[in-house]
């Protein structure tokens, strides 16, 4: 008895939970930032490592989006980075929009981008997906220190994507007060909270079907 509950309690560390419906995303996907805060370099290096095939770019525009796959020939640039892995043809309509919500004021000036482009820029490619039926993934795996008071920055980009995502995946230390549950459970979003970024290795591939 006491066998089976310890690996009991060893299992549920690495259990996503809770876990609200069964959705499995499809490729391809493509990945921006919300914000401009280095949570996407770590959504990134997690996809890298679990093999994730994307297109990306930090400040997607909806022209790019709407070209998807290769993104019109997007080229990094002052501000700009971009990554091209998607395997699928050029031209192909995404079907997975990953979102990393973080925000920071650096990251958006280095982007050229005041607060006001950055809120624009997220609504209208929200939009666009949530138009073409392109499942939306929200990820906020940067920690309390991502987090704010009403109104700050942070809490304005969750506000302006949470909602809209078919999947939120989160941190616990990054749902502390329990807004993303409680926006998850409010408007029927599929939700993931793992206990670290770690635990997206497993996580990640899970929400895809690898």
């Amino acid at each position: 008895m006491k066998k089976v509950s310890l690996l009991m309690a060893i299992a549920a560390i690495f259990i996503v939970l809770p876990v609200f419906g069964t959705m499995v995303l499809e490729f391809p996907i493509v990945m921006t930032s919300a914000g401009q805060s280095d949570e996407i370099n770590t959504v990134i290096y997690l996809a890298d490592e679990v093999g994730l095939k994307y297109d990306y770019c930090d400040i997607l525009s909806l022209d790019e989006f709407k070209a998807g796959v290769g993104l019109a020939g997007a080229k990094d640039g002052p501000g700009k980075h971009t990554g091209f892995f998607s395997v699928e043809a050029k031209g192909t309509q995404f079907k997975t929009f990953l979102i990393a919500i973080g925000a920071s004021l650096k990251g958006m000036g280095a982007s050229g981008l005041s607060v006001d482009d950055e809120v624009n820029r997220i609504k209208a490619l929200i939009t666009y997906a949530k138009e073409k039926g392109i499942k939306i993934l929200g990820m906020a795996i940067g920690g309390e220190i991502r987090r704010g008071l009403p109104g700050s920055l942070n809490e304005i980009m969750i506000d302006i994507v949470a909602e809209h995502c078919d999947i939120i995946v989160v941190t616990s230390d990054s749902n502390l007060d329990k807004r993303f549950t409680n926006i998850a459970k409010e408007k029927n979003i599929e939700f993931v909270e793992v206990e670290s970024a770690f635990d997206l290795l497993e996580a990640i591939p899970a929400l895809f079907g690898l």
